[in-house]
């Protein structure tokens, strides 16, 4: 879905009235997600109160928001130098990427874990294993990955904002809410809007239906003239596709590797997000261990491109999947924060060899977008969120050259 397929057309209904008027259906458990009064550090709409060197404004003109799947920081980044990272599992207790393991993630596992501090009462399937949920993911599988936080930032305190499961940690992703929802989505219900059909949980009340009508990012950015653009694998992994859940959204998208033909071609938006094909997701379970080759070409595309010099990307993971991670999560809400995963940053003007130990969340990548855009928040996440920009990047320094990770 690109915005010169969508973003650029008059929305309608109540998500063309939200745009220009705040128009909104409010669900129960909805009300108290919207920013409360005083919340917002900037006074809303005011540019000239977001210092330019702070934001990136002049110097990043394209943010791409990279998003893997349901991996805690431990899990990815263990024994990794200078971070707060657990000792990685020795020899056969590792669980590569690839094995076939499933652990259960739901909210009442993560409320659990955040209590105790213990991950062994979740459920687990994954043969061969004792205590999966402790184990790490072998380095050497990981080391596109080790080897763009060592070129960049990798940042060690980045929680998800939510400690549901990954349909609301994608909702996060463009919006910084999920309107009060539990857990994945299920049954169907009659056509309500969205592509996708079902009801959630809620924190209040009884189940609603899944399809929300509260504002995405990608309406602030239509609204401000701006382009955005959005590749996903679609009805293949429906709850990764998080526009497919909101009002007024068409059927279909960009499938992922449309993306470096896209930007091969000159073509590359202000905000762009691209989540993965399920072989190329890193979640348990898919039996693939492709992921970070994956997110090392989308990385290299941007790199080698035109765009390098004003780009800045931004790979992170929906939510921690069941694995364990050591250090406690803030509680900030009903809702979180979540564990902790891992959270790149590059950027001609990202620091290099830097681990950042500043507590970030989902809705910082928002916070950041918003910001050099000149954007008001959408949600109390991103309302107390902290971008990145000011521990990650160094925007005096001039444009560092490209040097492309080996898959």
């Amino acid at each position: 879905m690109k915005s010169s397929d969508f973003g650029r057309r008059a929305l309608t209904g109540c998500v063309a009235a939200a745009m220009l008027a705040g128009c909104g259906v409010l669900r129960q458990g909805q009300d108290d997600m919207q920013p409360p009064t005083g919340a917002v550090p900037y006074i809303a709409g005011n540019v000239l109160s977001r210092p330019i060197i702070a934001t990136g404004r002049g110097k990043i003109t394209h943010v791409v928001y990279i998003v893997q799947e349901q991996r805690s920081f431990d899990n990815l980044f263990c024994s990794y130098g200078g971070a707060n990272a657990a000792k990685c599992s020795r020899g056969s207790q590792a669980i590569p990427l690839e094995a076939n393991c499933r652990l259960s993630d739901s909210f009442q596992d993560f409320e659990r874990a955040r209590k105790s501090g213990n991950f062994s009462h979740e459920k687990t399937n994954c043969a061969g294993y004792t205590r999966p949920e402790y184990r790490t993911v072998p380095p050497g599988e990981t080391q596109p990955y080790r080897s763009i936080a060592a070129s960049y930032v990798l940042g060690d305190r980045m929680f998800d904002s939510t400690g549901n499961p990954t349909f609301e940690s994608h909702q996060f992703d463009i919006a910084a809410q999920a309107a009060g929802a539990v857990d994945q989505p299920f049954g169907s219900t009659s056509s309500d809007g969205c592509v996708y059909l079902a009801k959630v949980r809620q924190f209040k009340g009884p189940p609603q239906p899944a399809c929300e009508s509260y504002k995405t990012l990608a309406d602030e950015l239509t609204a401000a003239g701006l382009t955005w653009s959005y590749y996903a694998a679609g009805a293949s992994v429906p709850t990764w596709d998080a526009f497919g859940w909101v009002h007024g959204y068409p059927a279909g998208t960009s499938p992922p590797t449309q993306f470096l033909t896209d930007v091969a071609n000159g073509h590359l938006s202000g905000v762009t997000w691209v989540t993965p094909e399920l072989n190329d997701s890193d979640l348990s379970g898919s039996r693939s261990a492709n992921g970070p080759a994956w997110v090392a070409a989308v990385v290299n595309a941007v790199g080698e491109s035109q765009f390098w010099d004003s780009t800045a990307i931004f790979i992170t993971w929906s939510g921690y999947g069941g694995w364990a991670d050591h250090v406690a999560p803030p509680s900030l809400d009903r809702e979180g924060l979540g564990f902790r995963v891992p959270l790149l940053v590059i950027s001609p003007y990202a620091k290099q060899s830097y681990v950042s130990h500043v507590q970030f969340e989902t809705a910082s990548i928002l916070r950041f977008a918003e910001d050099l855009y000149g954007l008001d928040p959408l949600a109390v996440a991103d309302s107390r969120a902290t971008s990145p920009a000011a521990d990650c990047f160094n925007f005096s320094q001039k444009p560092r050259p490209f040097v492309p990770t080996s898959p």
